[in-house]
This record gives C-alpha cells, structure tokens and sequence, in this order.
C-alpha cells in the first residue's frame, strides 16, 4: 500500500518539474556549480549552510542542471518524507498513527509546493522529520539506541538551513519538559548533554561563517513581517480553514476520549512534541523582531512535529478521527490541478528571446540576485554587472552589506565606464523588476539603481534600442529587459 501511495505522488507532484527556475533557484544552481571545496567559503556571500549546496552539486554533476533533474532531487527528498512519517508515527504511537501521518505528510499542501523547487526546503521536512520523531525515542521512551541518529539528524539540519537553529531551541524546550516530568532525572540529564553538546562541537567549525553572514549578508530582501503575518503563516503550514476545522473537531472528540486516563509516556510524548514547534517558532518570532529572518518557506523545520501532532489527534479521536482524516486527504490532495506551482519568473522566457543576439563580451546589467540566475540560461562568455558595478563571479550572488553598497553607490560612475567599453556592434542588456510597492528598504534600492543603470544605457547617444521586453502578469518574481545595441 505504501509503495502504491508513493508511485501516485510521484505522478502527482512531479507534474510542473519543468517549472522555471526563479532567482533562489538560480542562486542554488550557481553556487552548487563550483567545485565542492569551494562552496563553503563562497558561502560567506550568501547567507545559508553548505549541506544541500554539496548534495546539488554531487546530484547535478551525475544527471545535469536542467530543470527536471533538480526538481527530481527535490522530489525524491519529498517522497521520502511518506516512510518516514509512517515509520515515525508507527513507532512511537501504534500502526495506525503511522499510517495517519503517511497521509497526513502525502496530501500535505506545504510539501507538495517544494517538490517541483532547487531549494533546500523538502530536505529540511525530511531531516526535521528524522530528528523529532529520534528525539521523542531518545528523550521520552528513554530508547538509547536512537540517540546517535537524533544528533546526525540535528547536525544535518543545522547544516542545511539556519532555521536549524529554532528547531534546536524547541527541541532543547521540549528536553527540559522530559526531565521535569521523570524522577530519575541523572541519566536524562547526561543523554541531554551528550546530543546536545555532541551536535554543537559538531556545528562549532561553521559558526565563525554564520555570525559573518549575519554581519555582512543577512536577508536584505526578506521583509519585516507582523505578528499577524506570523499568524497567518502559521495557519496556512497545516492547510486550508477545513483542514483546521477537521482537526479541531477531532481534537475536541481526542481530547474528551482522554479526560480521566493516567498520565503515562504517551501522554508526554504528544506534549514533547507540541513543545518542539511551538518553541521554535517563539524563539523565530523573537529574532524576527531583531531582523527579518521569517519566511513561510522555513517553516519546514516545524512541519515535522505538526504532521505527528496531527496524525495523534486524529487516531485519538477514532472514528471520527478517521473520517476527518479523509475530509483532509480530499481538500488538501494534489487533484484536479491543485497544488502546481504557479510561475515564479519569466527570466528563462526573456533569455531564449535575446541569446540568439547576444556575442561574447556583451554586457548584461541586473540586480545581484538575478545575475546567476540569467548567466543560467544566457550564452557563455557574456560580462555581468549590477547596479554597483562589475561581477567577478556571475555564478553567486554576492549579497555582503549590499543595501549599503546600493545606498552609497553611484550608479553613473559604477555602470558607464562598463557601458562606454562595450565595442561598435556590441549589445548591452538590461534586466531589471518593474516597479513594486513598499517594500524592504534593500528592494527600494534594487528598483532604484537598475532603474538609473537603465536609463544610462537607454539614453545614451551611442546606443540604439532594438527591443523591450515586458514582463507578462502572473508571475510572482518578473523581469523587464532591453536589449540596445551599440551603433557609434
């Protein structure tokens, strides 16, 4: 049956694998295409781990960069979240609950986004998946043996995203309620420190890096987000208003079921597990209110201890725990043209429309986050620039103190030394994202100065303008180009 439910998805969610990349994308693409030993430290212009970058590259140096080869690696790492949540949910909580979290985790809306995308975030589903339901042997049903696979777990998700980090704090909280809850505290106490202490001598080498990255790279172009907004990103991680609705029914009916029962591990094991996310998520908060570090897309480090969370309440309810796992399965199933990803740039349409122009030498212009992205899908042999100036390394997306350096820049004296050196004949092109409303103060400034760059080169008396390229609506990240040519 498992197998069945696997081969299903793999139809299902892979129907968009040829989707087109957008920029972070694009930026993963980059920077997996250097070699492995350079990757760590070319990190320090971005502001993620290594971990999925060296897997990317392993993956596209044996099957290709193209579109559908990436998304695959995505995918595969999506549908091993189906096993796993049923080994998870069978063998902490009965057989039942593991297969309720084998379809909780198939028909999951937030899952099935990621599959078809060149980004980290099915991985993290995955590895936070292994290390709660690891954690949750370790630390309430005091099964030792499971201990080395909850620091590996937590060591790899660290690596692979910086919201690694939350997921550590909750599962430290969740720790902490586990030795509360036991008298024989000492052994608890000494297994806590060992994984614990183990996985940060382990993640000790890269933080030198991270405190870099934050100093210097940060997310310029994540926004400052509300508590309402936190809220409502929230909700959405579990799914649509009838998804919450059938949960809570069930709960209700769970919960009732429950009243008068003994305290027992069980009973610990399900408030450990909502300790975990609802740490997490408290410790992000709070470093939100610092910086921008939130983003939807991270919530994949609590998706795990939801999906247990979840798959518990439903089989405590019983029959009707059942019958609202199939009203889930309904509303939030990839059917009938649900869940494929909408289009997310139109980089790669504008790139087939002007390749068979471009020479070598030719100049294109674009924000820093986009440069890797079209020297993607442009010809070879072209030079790049941002707004700030040249790019020694079109393939990464150099972010350091960039909203400073697009403040201070002068966008004249930056881009028309490089504009004035491109030979009778040549072609410049420009990429730039159409106006937008008010947004961070780095995005302000990336429409500001390409806007200025653009106008260097429309109104420059040696250029002539050969084509314009709007960008069509629908698409969540857009891209303008103009292509002129150099006549004098």
């Amino acid at each position: 049956m498992l197998g069945a439910l696997l081969m299903v998805l793999a139809v299902q969610w892979s129907r968009a694998r040829h989707t087109w990349y957008w920029m972070d994308e694009g930026i993963a693409i980059g920077i997996s295409s250097h070699p492995l030993s350079e990757i760590p430290g070319l990190l320090r212009q971005d502001a993620s781990p290594p971990f999925y970058y060296l897997m990317l590259h392993v993956w596209t140096s044996v099957f290709g960069d193209s579109e559908s080869r990436t998304h695959l690696l995505s995918l595969l790492f999506a549908l091993g979240t189906v096993p796993t949540a049923f080994w998870a949910g069978r063998s902490l909580f009965g057989r039942r609950t593991g297969w309720t979290c084998a379809v909780l985790a198939a028909v999951s809306p937030f899952i099935a986004a990621y599959t078809n995308e060149t980004r980290m975030y099915s991985l993290m589903v995955l590895l936070a998946l292994v290390a709660t339901a690891t954690f949750l042997h370790s630390f309430v049903y005091r099964r030792r043996g499971h201990l080395t696979a909850f620091v590996l777990s937590l060591v790899l998700l660290l690596y692979t995203h910086n919201w690694g980090l939350f997921f550590a704090a909750g599962a430290a909280a969740a720790a902490v309620v586990c030795l509360l809850s036991t008298a024989d505290r000492r052994p608890l106490f000494v297994d806590a420190a060992l994984a614990f202490g183990t996985s940060a001598v382990l993640y000790a080498p890269w933080i030198p890096t991270l405190l870099y990255q934050q100093a210097h790279t940060g997310s310029p172009s994540t926004p400052e987000v509300t508590l309402r907004g936190m809220g409502h990103d929230i909700a959405r991680l579990v799914g649509s208003r009838g998804v919450w609705i059938a949960l809570g029914l069930s709960a209700a009916v769970g919960l009732a079921a429950m009243v008068g029962r003994s305290w027992d591990r069980t009973a610990l094991a399900v408030i450990a597990t909502g300790v975990i996310p609802v740490a997490a998520i408290a410790t992000a908060c709070a470093v939100s209110m610092v910086g921008p570090v939130w983003s939807f897309r991270y919530l994949a480090v609590v998706m795990p201890p939801v999906l247990l969370l979840s798959a518990m309440v439903l089989r405590s309810a019983g029959r009707p725990g059942l019958f609202a796992l199939a009203v889930i399965a309904f509303l939030s199933a990839p059917l009938h043209g649900k869940g494929l990803p909408y289009a997310k740039s139109n980089v790669r349409d504008l790139a087939e429309r002007v390749s068979s122009t471009l020479r070598p030498g030719d100049l294109v212009i674009s924000p820093v986050g986009e440069v890797p992205l079209l020297a993607h899908y442009l010809p070879q042999d072209l030079r790049f620039a941002t707004p700030t100036g040249a790019v020694r390394d079109e393939r990464i997306a150099d972010w350091r103190n960039n909203t400073k350096r697009l403040e201070e820049t002068d966008t004249r004296a930056a881009v028309l030394p490089l504009i004035d050196a491109v030979p009778v004949g040549g072609h410049v092109l420009v990429v730039c994202p159409p106006p937008a409303g008010d947004l961070t103060v780095f995005v302000r400034y990336n429409f500001r100065r390409c806007d200025e760059a653009r106008s260097l080169v429309r109104d420059h008396p040696h250029f002539r303008l050969d084509r314009m390229m709007k960008a069509p609506p629908g698409v969540n990240t857009p891209a303008e180009g103009q292509l002129l040519t150099k006549l004098v």
